[in-house]
């Protein structure tokens, strides 16, 4: 007689419906890599995000309120309200923090599903009593907070309140690296070395970028991300310099980030206290980044990176020309870039922390 088949046992993960608030693909592009790392089980509803994203992420789309950074109780109370309808919400960065204090405020009355706020700023916290009292109050009943430096932490711990046992130290999911990156209508030609960054930096820092550049070797080229009307004045400065054949304009993408593989430098300004939201896909790609930023985003550099973290008082032409002299440097700084940004490409300590407040080893526990 034919022994029996023993029945093959499929194992069925629980869906678990999650809502995001606050994601942002251009300022923050690290919320959609957190994202796309969620195991399949879970299913990912996003308001307020674009088609793009949308489609790029799979995300439901509910209704939700306006993000408003003085919204007030009324607003919030509809908020919570959506939130109910989930296992898990999390709040991405300043823009969702409305949401983040609707939740304390009526979470327990609603009750509410746990609440992460994911907070992106690498130093001190923003000064005023007013920004003190909101987020004293908005996160006073949030269950995990997680913040990409200690002195972050720090900060948030000393001027909110918050207590070190709700804190959880995480830097940015890093990309993995991308190969093949091209420009439509740019080509980089043999022997040219290229400096990216976006208009808004550009215009911030433009006189000392001009300034740099007029001593820098004519293989350095900048390649500004920004549309023709933006890069205007730009353009209008490499040219009374005699240098607008080193200038190229580009409005395909948000940034530099998005075709990190084709540049030899790039400047980022993080001077607001944010990660930069170029920087980690430039680090991944092995690029060295000029950074104008606290003195917190160390801790987001390697060792051989930290000397191109820049304060804001610094003499940034002169540093920007040194640093393109520097092979050495840039070779060093590049290769520890991807060395770090490898290390911190593993989404598996954010799904353990995401997981942890909802009480589960994994969020494919049933």
């Amino acid at each position: 007689m034919a022994a029996k088949k023993t029945a093959k046992q499929i194992k069925v993960h629980r869906v678990r419906k999650v809502l995001h608030v606050g994601i942002d693909l251009v300022t923050a592009p690290w919320t959609g890599t957190l994202v796309q790392a969620l195991p399949i089980n879970v299913e990912n509803h996003g308001p307020h995000t674009d088609d793009s994203t949308a489609s790029v992420l799979q995300l439901y789309r509910p209704e939700f309120p306006p993000l408003r950074e003085r919204a007030g109780p009324g607003p919030m109370n509809r908020m919570a309200r959506v939130m109910r309808k989930y296992e898990l919400v999390i709040t991405h960065g300043d823009r969702a923090f409305p949401a983040a204090m609707g939740h304390t405020l009526f979470g327990e009355a609603l009750k509410l599903p746990p609440l992460v706020h994911y907070y992106h700023r690498v130093g001190e916290v923003p000064k005023g009593w007013w920004t003190r009292f909101r987020h004293k109050l908005g996160l006073a009943r949030t269950p995990l907070l997680i913040v990409p430096t200690e002195a972050a932490a720090r900060s948030v711990t000393a001027e909110w309140n918050v207590p070190g046992q709700r804190i959880r130290i995480l830097p940015p999911v890093f990309p993995r690296p991308k190969g093949g990156a091209s420009i439509p209508r740019l080509m980089k030609r043999d022997g040219e070395k290229w400096l990216g960054l976006r208009v808004a930096d550009a215009a911030q820092f433009l006189d000392q970028i001009v300034s740099a550049m007029i001593e820098m070797d004519n293989a350095w080229h900048v390649v500004v991300f920004g549309s023709a009307e933006d890069t205007s004045n730009v353009r209008a400065a490499f040219d009374a310099k005699d240098m607008v054949d080193r200038l190229h304009v580009t409005d395909r993408f948000h940034g530099p980030g998005a075709v990190a593989a084709l540049f030899d430098l790039a400047l980022v300004d993080g001077s607001d206290g944010q990660i930069p939201s170029d920087m980690p896909a430039l680090m991944a790609a092995g690029v060295p980044v000029m950074a104008v930023a606290p003195k917190g985003l160390e801790e987001l550099l390697p060792e051989e990176s930290r000397a191109l973290r820049l304060d804001r008082a610094s003499d940034l032409a002169s540093q920007l020309e040194k640093a393109a002299h520097d092979d050495g440097l840039l070779t060093r700084s590049g290769k520890a870039n991807a060395d770090f940004a490898e290390a911190h490409n593993d989404p598996a300590p954010h799904l353990a922390a995401l997981a942890g407040v909802l009480g589960l080893k994994s969020l494919q526990d049933r």
